[in-house]
């Protein structure tokens, strides 16, 4: 008999944490030996209204009040030493009863970690406890990931392994150092150039390119940053995407109908189930920095042009791709055209490209899948 595993992740924070769950599935049920892979929701099962509330508290505090999200995010110890418990406590008895004694896993992965705390402790009181492993899907780590009963940690460089070591006192055999999951189709697509990818799109193969996107919901103010891009003297080839911002989508359609421009290409395109190919075809990605959509980025090794991050996580990326020189940040629309004209002579002596190889993990799904098979 295979291996059972049961990938649990959560999707009301968007869209990034479900994504690398479903890469780690798709590995996994594509692999001899599994009886099962199976992702589920983890307060969609243990506790609906808790996910609803969670999910208004979330984007409302990121709407409407960044600066005091940032310092709650800036107290995560606390946070978590106050919550860890009672979560844990209620949490867990639903994951029991709903989902762990149905299911009877041997390995339990969390691409979330607000359920980590109760899958910890479930995993102590079970009969028959399972393998429990975290993955982190950005580029740092926080208290809400570690947990004295994790068995395993996945990171995604060499730097949150040091981080878990001397912070959070995490012995190094249970880090493994594999990338954030990306879905499969993004390592098969960096098989094909940007000149290839842009001719098979109907594009100029050989027009500068920019996308822009802000994430499923179309966040990351895409309207000021499309219209600072048209500024730039030089013809650009602007692929914008709204994700499922169907509002967004309309008002920039009746911009382009209003005010056509004949210096540049652009097209405005919505929900796109398969951006491996628009992050394939484009010279350079201006996006919001969630950890996926930066690991997607970096796979298919096209430069991240990160704009305003928010507090929290996106910050934290931002701060870690600077400094290793894989990404570079804009708080204003200015600095994205400054920063767009010097990357197109940089860009051309692929110096931004050699930077992004130290990072990129297009693997990171397929080498986890092969882990986590050996346990």
């Amino acid at each position: 008999m295979g291996k059972r595993f049961l990938v649990v992740t959560e999707e009301w924070a968007g869209s990034g944490h479900r994504m690398a769950a479903e890469a780690l599935v798709e590995e996994l049920s594509a692999s001899a030996g599994v009886d099962s892979a199976k992702l589920v929701g983890g307060l969609e099962t243990a506790s609906p209204a808790l996910r609803e509330l969670s999910r208004f508290f979330y984007l409302g505090m990121l709407r409407l009040a960044p600066p005091l999200w940032q310092r709650i995010y800036e107290r995560e110890q606390l946070w978590s030493t106050s919550l860890q418990k009672p979560l844990a406590w209620w949490l867990s008895r639903k994951l029991t009863r709903e989902l762990l004694k149905k299911e009877q896993p041997h390995v339990v992965i969390a691409t979330h970690a607000y359920c980590l705390s109760a899958l910890a402790r479930a995993k102590r009181e079970m009969d028959a406890p399972f393998h429990l492993v975290s993955i982190p899907t950005d580029f740092h780590v926080n208290h809400f990931w570690v947990h004295p009963q994790i068995d395993t940690y996945v990171v995604a460089h060499e730097q949150l392994a040091e981080v878990l070591k001397r912070d959070f006192q995490v012995h190094a055999d249970k880090i493994q150092v594999h990338g954030i999951p990306v879905r499969p189709a993004f390592r098969a697509a960096g098989e094909r150039d940007k000149p290839t990818w842009r001719a098979a799109l109907g594009l100029s193969p050989e027009r500068f390119t920019v996308l822009v996107s802000g994430g499923e919901g179309g966040y990351g103010g895409i309207a000021e940053v499309l219209q600072e891009l048209v500024r730039i003297q030089e013809p650009l080839q602007i692929i914008v995407v709204t994700g499922k911002n169907a509002k967004l989508k309309r008002q920039l359609d009746d911009w382009q109908q209003k005010t056509p421009d004949l210096r540049h290409h652009i097209l405005i395109r919505g929900y796109e189930s398969q951006m491996w190919q628009w992050i394939s075809a484009a010279d350079v990605y201006i996006s919001k920095p969630g950890g996926i959509t930066c690991a997607e980025a970096l796979a298919l090794k096209t430069p991240l042009l990160l704009y305003k991050p928010l507090p929290g996580q996106e910050r934290r990326n931002s701060a870690f791709l600077r400094h290793n020189q894989a990404a570079a940040v804009a708080n204003t629309p200015m600095e994205i055209r400054e920063t767009l004209n010097r990357w197109r002579i940089r860009l051309e002596g692929q110096k931004e490209i050699e930077k992004i190889e130290q990072v990129r993990r297009p693997e990171a799904a397929r080498q986890t899948a092969e882990y986590l098979l050996g346990l």
